[in-house]
């Protein structure tokens, strides 16, 4: 799989569509979702970001560095808390809206965690392996832990939610995972990141009509 300034870009383009749709589809139908709903908004500035990314490996200029950390920035701290935020804000069971929150709060403490180190990194050095982004921050690898804790809260939310749409995009966000990591090790959260941004169309699926809303309509009508 081969990824480009190109492929950055036009993914960033469509998902801002479909994102901006999903959003407002949200907003109209079920404001619970609006957590899941912009994912595709937050995947399309993560692919802006690495599109500029690529386009310094060619054409380097003052600042390109600011960019690698916008992208790892996305990577390492939004996804483990707006992920379990998301599944929170959308839960209608009390008990396992305790269990998002619970690993919310997980998420911001791990978010916390990694930005003191991206803060104290001594730079994001760059290479491309294998047609694809290898980012290496300057700081030591943290304890295989903090990787399982990541994978958690970043998943777990969606492959256990009720919500058959959000399971399917939890699922491929899964395999991606274990491909990217099989297949590209040195560059695999860029890969995984832009497999997981193209899947997450799906989330325009898990928005359904509000049943309350719906029987409203109904009696105005």
């Amino acid at each position: 799989m081969c990824y480009s300034f190109a492929a950055s870009v036009n993914a960033s383009a469509a998902l801002g569509l479909v994102g901006a749709a999903t959003v407002y589809r949200a907003w109209r139908q079920d404001r619970r979702m609006l957590g899941f709903a912009v994912f595709p908004l937050v995947f399309s500035l993560h692919q802006a970001s690495e599109g500029v990314v690529w386009w310094s490996v060619t054409h380097p200029f003052q600042g390109a560095e600011a960019f690698r950390y916008v992208y790892t920035a996305i990577a390492f701290l939004v996804w483990p808390v707006l992920t379990p935020f998301a599944a929170a804000l959308a839960e209608t069971d009390p008990a396992r809206r305790k269990i998002w929150t619970y690993m919310y709060h997980l998420g911001a403490l791990l978010a916390l965690y990694l930005t003191v180190l991206l803060v104290t990194a001594g730079g994001i050095a760059l290479s491309v392996h294998k047609h694809s982004l290898a980012y290496d921050p300057g700081f030591d690898r943290p304890p295989a832990i903090v990787d399982l804790a990541y994978l958690a809260l970043t998943v777990v939310p969606l492959v256990a939610f009720e919500n058959r749409a959000l399971r399917i995009f939890g699922v491929l966000v899964f395999a991606t995972f274990v491909y990217a990591l099989s297949q590209n090790r040195p560059a695999w959260y860029s890969l995984w990141c832009m497999a997981a941004a193209v899947f997450s169309f799906v989330i325009a699926f898990a928005v359904k009509q509000d049943e309350k809303s719906s029987r409203d309509e109904e009696v105005s009508a």
